[in-house]
């Protein structure tokens, strides 16, 4: 009986090493999840090291104060490198942290590089749009075209159009938005289109024929923004930082380096949202850890895009007045209460859900 006593013994400590070793196994293998958290914030209206985030050159500007918050958001996971079963769960624990299925953020068969591509092409994108908005409040007349961002590899366009390349027709009509590009290809039904381009002084014609996407879309490979010829420079400089977001934020700070007095009142505002170049407001992701983040910072207002609302109901931080806007007037209303020393409504202007 000693012996059988000591081989359970034995099984019952094999056993159990066995499932920690198990569970030790299943807390360090890559989860398919996205971490988020609440990222750095940046005052637009200051500098990011010995650089100016705003700068201004040929047109008369003005001494700022106060502060125009950019937030931003820190993901931890990508399909190279996803992070622990041991991580997510920690972060599920966490009300401040966001955990967000991978495929969510990275398409099947996308990778990091090319997400860090678009996303910073994006905030390319969003500078432009951001300098033509305030620009254009300032009355300045500028031309305004379509061109390519970028070009898929292996696409229909890879070995045919080239970035900066300004498209100027399709089919034979003239190209003034890129949705005149988007509906001609669809109304193409897969069938070659014709794109004219005008690259280095030279116009050049290609016949492209477009495939078809897997959500049904035919498209050519293409990834087009919009050009503008500024009479003004006007430099925008946010170090690594990607994306579209902080367009909104972007506009508001140049728009105040070229007017007299405080826009924001002297206050601290933070705020996000895309711009698009006549000035609509669109919606961004990760707006919960955005409002933590300008919390955090010490921020008294926080301009949100109303197409957010559903994720902001319900979840404003304690003590930050949040307001939600359309368009760049949207907030100019705003800012010009606070401005005036003209109390404003703390009540958050959103639908109840």
């Amino acid at each position: 009986m000693p012996e059988r006593r000591g081989f359970r013994g034995l099984l019952k400590r094999i056993l159990g090493f066995s499932i920690l070793f198990g569970i030790a196994v299943f807390a360090i293998s890559p989860a398919p999840y996205v971490v988020e958290s609440p990222g750095p914030v940046f005052n637009a209206l200051g500098s990011l090291g010995d650089k100016q985030i705003v700068t201004v050159v040929g047109a008369k500007t003005y001494t700022t104060d106060g502060q125009f918050d950019v937030l931003t958001v820190q993901s931890r996971g990508t399909p190279e490198n996803k992070p622990t079963w041991f991580e997510v769960l920690l972060s599920m624990l966490n009300t401040d942290v966001t955990v967000i299925p991978i495929d969510e953020i990275y398409p099947p068969g996308s990778t990091s590089e090319q997400q860090e591509q678009d996303t910073t092409q994006m905030m390319l994108d969003s500078q432009r749009d951001a300098i033509a908005v305030a620009l254009k409040h300032q009355g300045y007349k500028f031309d305004t075209y379509v061109a390519v961002d970028s070009i898929r590899k292996k696409s229909p366009s890879s070995s045919k159009l080239e970035v900066d390349d300004r498209i100027t027709k399709v089919n034979g009509e003239k190209v003034q938005f890129y949705e005149d590009i988007t509906s001609r290809i669809k109304a193409s039904q897969g069938k070659p289109v014709t794109v004219e381009v005008l690259r280095d002084g030279a116009t050049k014609s290609f016949e492209i024929t477009p495939v078809k996407d897997s959500d049904g879309t035919y498209r050519i490979g293409i990834f087009v923004g919009y050009r503008y010829d500024f009479p003004v420079d006007v430099k925008l400089y946010l170090g690594d930082v990607t994306g579209p977001s902080a367009g909104l934020m972007f506009s508001l700070s140049i728009l105040d380096k070229m007017t007299p007095g405080s826009l924001n009142g002297a206050n601290q505002i933070a705020g996000t949202g895309t711009i698009s170049p006549t000035g609509e407001v669109g919606a961004i992701g990760g707006i919960r850890l955005k409002m933590i983040a300008a919390k955090q910072a010490g921020a008294q207002y926080f301009l949100a895009p109303k197409s957010n609302c559903d994720e902001v109901v319900g979840h404003v931080p304690e003590g930050l007045v949040v307001h939600a806007v359309d368009t760049f007037d949207d907030a100019l209303d705003f800012l010009s209460d606070l401005e005036q020393g003209i109390p404003v409504n703390p009540v958050l202007n959103c639908p109840a859900k």
